[in-house]
């Protein structure tokens, strides 16, 4: 007798036949299984786990350190900030200031390079011999600011050299 000769129904009783078997035995096996595992007891070492407790602990302790360290930098980092753009605020002012008197100087330059060679000569031999700035002004006819600005731009010009 071949496959081919057996009844369809047979074949498909069989068939339900063997799968009620086999789902029995799947869950025969399942509660056994189910009933080992809650017999057994826990096979963690309690040493284990202390250990991995303590090991958590230190790696908390480590990142929290780590963070407070970090914040300690960052506001360390803005203060230097802070510090340098007001560094470059000062530096700024001052290159103003410096380029305001260089121009200041250069017109002061310009003026006295127009007075003649002869008074500018006159001022500094007489404020060699000692007299007072007072005394130069009312001697040449100058002002006394006259007088002052020669001797300091002489005097700045000896410096320079």
């Amino acid at each position: 007798m071949f496959m081919t000769d057996i009844n369809p129904q047979i074949f498909f009783a069989i068939q339900v036949a063997a799968d009620v078997v086999l789902c029995l035995a799947v869950i025969f096996i399942l509660s056994r299984v189910n009933r080992e595992l809650k017999g057994r007891k826990s096979t963690i070492d309690p040493r284990a786990m202390s250990e991995l407790g303590r090991l958590i602990q230190e790696s908390q302790n480590a990142t929290s350190n780590l963070m407070q360290a970090m914040e300690e930098s960052r506001k360390a980092l803005r203060d230097v900030s802070l510090s340098i753009d007001e560094k470059e605020d000062r530096l700024m002012r001052l290159m103003k200031q410096a380029s305001s008197h260089i121009d200041r100087l250069d017109k002061t330059s310009a003026v006295l390079e127009a007075l003649p060679g002869k008074r500018n000569g006159e001022v500094i031999r007489l404020a060699d011999q000692g007299f007072t700035p007072a005394e130069i002004a009312d001697s040449l006819g100058l002002t006394e600011g006259e007088v002052s600005l020669i001797l300091d731009l002489s005097r700045r010009r000896s410096d320079g050299r």
